[in-house]
C-alpha cells in the first residue's frame, strides 16, 4: 500500500477500523480482571494500602508480575496509587470485595471459566456441538458450588425488583414452584416481599444441598422446601399457583421447551400463572445484541440448548392451554423481560 492510498481512506473507516481493534482486544482487560480476582489482589489489599511487594508475598505471586497487573488495574481505575501503595478504588470496595454490598467476584471467577469455553467458539460452529473441553470443565466436585453461588450473586439485587414487578395478591395464601431454581434467589425474594407465599425449588440431586444452604441462610427454610428431581423425566407435582421457569428453557433441546411447559400447566391450579424469564429473540433471530451472544453461549454449554422469539413462546404458551402471554419490561440493566399466561380459572 502506497502512502498516496492511505491518504485517500475517510476519517470514518479509520474510526471503524480503530473500534473493531478495540473490540477485539477486550480480551486483555477480561484477563487482567479475571487474573486479580482469581489470585485474591482485592481482597488481600482489603481496606488498607499496601506496597507491590506486600501484595505479592499475600497473594502470591512474582513481585515483577503482581506489580504490572497492580499498575494495570490501576490505569483500568479498579485500584489507586499513592506513594507506591496500592489500596482500593470504591468500585473495588464495593463490588470486588467479599465486604462489599455489590459483591461479583463468584460471578467473575464463573465468567473466567465461561471465557476459557470461548476459545472453542470455531470448533462449536464447524461441528454444530458442544466441545468436549467444555463438558470436562463441569466435572469436578466444587463445580455446582461454585456455579450457584456466582448466579446467586447476580439474582440478588434484580430477584427484589422482579418480586415487584410480578405484583402478587397479598390477601391469601400462594404456592410457587421454581422449576430448575438453583440457588433459589427469586423464591426467597418473592418469600421476602409477600409474607403468604411458601416456595417449592425443583432442582437435580446435585445441586439441592447448595439450594438448601443459601435458603437457610436466608433464614426461609420454614417457607421455602428444596424437591430432588428432573424435570425433563418426574412429574412437577400439583396444587400450585405460580411457575417460576426462569433461565431454564434455555438449556433443552428444542422439543423439549414447549413439553417443559405443558408440565407447568399440569402443576398448576386453575387461575394459577407461569412466569417465564430469559432473553428473547427478535422474529428474525438475528437480534437483539445480547440475546444472539447469549445463544452462542447456549452452543458452547449445552448438547442442544438455544434461545426463542417471542412467537414460539405464544405458540407453546397457548399450545399447552395458557392464555395469551403478556409481557413485562424489567429495568435496562437487568437485561432480560418477564413473559407471563394464566391457567383458565375453569
Amino acid at each position: 500500500m502506497t502512502l498516496q492510498n492511505l491518504q485517500t481512506w475517510s476519517e470514518s473507516v479509520l474510526q471503524e477500523r480503530h473500534r473493531l481493534i478495540e473490540t477485539v482486544r477486550g480480551y486483555r482487560i477480561s484477563s487482567i480482571l479475571f487474573t486479580c480476582v482469581e489470585l485474591g489482589v482485592f481482597e488481600a489489599i482489603g481496606s488498607g494500602a499496601h506496597t507491590a511487594n506486600e501484595i505479592a508475598a499475600a497473594i502470591p505471586a512474582d513481585p515483577r508480575g503482581a506489580e504490572l497487573v497492580l499498575n494495570a488495574a490501576v490505569a483500568l481505575g479498579w485500584l489507586e496509587k499513592r506513594e507506591h501503595r496500592f489500596f482500593n478504588s470504591p468500585l473495588a470496595q464495593t463490588c470486588l470485595t467479599r465486604s462489599g454490598q455489590g459483591y461479583i467476584g463468584d460471578t467473575l471467577k464463573l465468567e473466567s471459566a465461561f471465557y476459557r469455553r470461548w476459545e472453542h467458539l470455531t470448533d462449536a460452529v464447524r461441528t454444530g456441538q458442544r466441545p468436549a473441553e467444555n463438558i470436562r470443565d463441569e466435572h469436578p466436585d466444587d463445580w455446582v458450588r461454585h456455579f450457584e453461588y456466582a448466579l446467586y450473586d447476580m439474582a440478588r439485587p434484580v430477584a427484589p425488583f422482579i418480586a415487584d414487578a410480578l405484583a402478587l395478591p397479598e390477601d391469601r395464601d400462594l404456592c410457587v414452584l421454581d422449576v430448575g431454581g438453583g440457588h433459589g434467589g427469586y423464591s426467597i425474594a418473592l418469600a421476602q416481599r409477600y409474607s403468604r407465599v411458601t416456595a417449592t425449588v425443583f432442582e437435580l440431586p446435585r445441586v439441592v444441598p447448595v439450594t438448601r444452604e443459601i435458603v437457610a441462610f436466608a433464614g426461609l427454610s420454614d417457607r421455602i422446601s428444596v424437591q430432588e428431581g428432573d424435570f425433563q423425566r418426574d412429574d412437577l407435582g400439583n396444587n400450585y399457583d405460580i411457575a417460576l421457569v426462569f433461565g431454564v428453557l434455555n438449556g433443552e433441546p428444542p422439543q423439549g421447551r414447549p413439553a417443559l411447559i405443558v408440565k407447568v400447566f399440569a402443576a398448576l391450579n386453575p387461575g394459577g400463572r407461569i412466569v417465564l424469564r430469559d432473553f428473547v429473540l427478535d422474529a428474525d433471530r438475528a437480534g437483539p445484541p445480547q440475546a444472539a451472544i447469549f445463544a452462542l453461549q447456549m452452543l458452547l454449554a449445552t448438547n442442544a440448548g438455544g434461545l426463542d422469539t417471542s412467537e414460539d413462546r405464544l405458540h407453546w404458551l397457548t399450545a399447552a392451554g395458557f392464555t395469551p402471554p403478556q409481557t413485562i419490561r424489567l429495568p435496562e440493566w437487568i437485561g432480560s423481560i418477564l413473559t407471563v399466561a394464566n391457567k383458565p380459572s375453569c
